[in-house]
């Protein structure tokens, strides 16, 4: 497992992922099984939304949901690249932007509100995400590192092999 310490933008953002990503249909289910997941991104997302408004927000990801955050950062990213492109809806249909994944508009609005008065804002994200899914890869290739480089102890009793 692997122990995140997010700062409120990075957190927001995870966030956002984590919500994209479970909006999609069967994002949480196993491929083999078609069972819910027991340690999918849902528990990952539980964990990190009451602690938003925090100055540090604290999460821990194994392999498996990394792996699966950064699929979600990277369609995230492309929704926010188009989100300026897509039509604004009438105001009295619901008003704002609609994008193809259900409820994610409405969390980016309640998240980062400037996106609403300003679309062109979102692609700046976008551009966080980047940073922070760089961040991301390069702290799992350094523990994989420190993971690999720390010598195999012998047991105690066999201290002639030390």
């Amino acid at each position: 497992m692997a122990t995140l310490q997010l700062a409120p933008l990075d957190a927001k953002l995870i966030y956002l992922a984590l919500q994209y990503h479970l909006a999609r249909p069967g994002a949480e289910l196993d491929p083999e099984s078609k069972q819910p997941l027991a340690h999918g991104l849902a528990e990952v997302a539980q964990a990190l939304e009451p602690q938003l408004d925090r100055a540090v927000a604290t999460v821990e990801l194994s392999e498996y949901q990394r792996q699966r955050l950064l699929s979600a950062i990277a369609g995230t990213m492309n929704e926010l690249k188009t989100y300026p492109l897509l039509d604004a809806v009438p105001p009295e249909r619901g008003g704002g932007r609609r994008t193809t994944v259900p409820g994610f508009d409405a969390v980016l609005r309640r998240l980062f509100p400037e996106v609403d008065d300003e679309p062109d804002e979102a692609p700046q994200l976008a551009g966080h995400f980047m940073s922070l899914r760089r961040r991301l890869e390069d702290a799992a290739a350094a523990a994989a590192e420190e993971e690999a480089s720390t010598p195999a102890r012998s047991p105690w009793w066999r201290f002639w092999q030390q």
